[in-house]
């Protein structure tokens, strides 16, 4: 409550300004009425009962118009690719969606999972009917060992209900059957996860992806603002080579907004500001005969 009166605030000079101007225009539109009927219609059109419900319209039209934004979405320079920023759900978007895990791809962690207020929680309670033994047959039919240790980043597809869910290694199970991540962990699952989604897995127009290594072994030096601007960047790099998906969508809760003191208008600058301005080098061939030569940069576009 208190974020969404501080992003409100911040918008507050704009409030005041279009408030006067719709003022202003509605006294004009008043005073033009009056001399075109040589003050026929003062008595109605200048009444404290028209302004007070005009200065009510106005200020609903105003507060409105300046909303906070929970939504915004920019295309990649040169792409059709676009990169969505999206309060909510992430369950109620369409398309697929990634939902992180451990390297023992373990769906219980000896009832851990279940009590926490997961996405792997609420994969298993929504789309699974609270079975976590069927989710784990799901995996099983797409890896060899269930419960041996896979490399971060390792990726799997299943689907339930006709939505598709990307199974994401970025954390590591401990004995206490709880898991810790790294930040190596969390960059290194990205760029799997991008390549995976591009070579390996169906064409998905649409893909969510949570605020992942930010909650349950959360990584401590990493913020969630912090997060998201890597996600983006990731999410670009990898997309300066290969077709990822139409759409890209980062998914926050709205228990995170407050939680890591989010800055969604700063937010909306770094990804408009990325997807117009991100850097492809381009090098030339190697020389003939010259194999160990290095290879020399062609162009640079921004």
């Amino acid at each position: 409550m208190r974020y969404n009166l501080k992003r409100w605030l911040y918008n507050f000079k704009s409030i005041i300004a279009d408030f006067v101007t719709g003022i202003g225009l509605f006294w004009l539109f008043v005073s033009i009425g009056s001399y075109s009927t040589n003050g026929g219609i003062d008595t109605f059109a200048k009444s404290i009962f028209l302004f007070i419900f005009a200065s009510i319209i106005i200020l609903t039209i105003v507060l409105v118009k300046n909303k906070p934004k929970t939504v915004f979405s920019y295309k990649l320079r040169d792409k059709d690719n676009f990169i969505e920023i999206k309060v909510g759900d992430a369950f109620n978007n369409s398309g697929s969606l990634v939902i992180p895990i451990n390297n023992h791809f373990d769906v219980s962690l000896g009832g851990n999972v279940k009590k926490a207020k997961s996405l792997q929680n609420k994969l298993i309670t929504e789309f699974y009917l609270g079975k976590e033994e069927h989710l784990a047959t799901d995996i099983s039919e797409k890896i060899d060992q269930l419960l041996s240790p896979h490399d971060i980043g390792t990726t799997i597809e299943v689907e339930q209900n006709g939505k598709v869910f990307y199974l994401l290694v970025n954390s590591k199970k401990k004995q206490n059957n709880r898991v810790e991540s790294s930040v190596d962990d969390f960059l290194l699952s990205l760029s799997k996860l991008w390549t995976y989604i591009a070579l390996e897995s169906g064409r998905n127009s649409v893909v969510t992806i949570p605020l992942i290594s930010t909650n349950h072994g959360r990584i401590t030096n990493i913020n969630r603002t912090t997060a998201i601007k890597e996600i983006i960047e990731s999410y670009i790099d990898t997309s300066k080579s290969l077709n990822i998906a139409d759409k890209m969508i980062i998914s926050i809760h709205p228990n995170d907004l407050e939680k890591g003191n989010i800055n969604l208008d700063e937010i909306d600058e770094f990804l408009k500001f990325s997807c117009q301005h991100y850097k492809i080098t381009t090098f030339s061939d190697k020389p003939e005969g010259e194999v160990d030569s290095a290879s020399i940069v062609k162009s640079i576009s921004r």
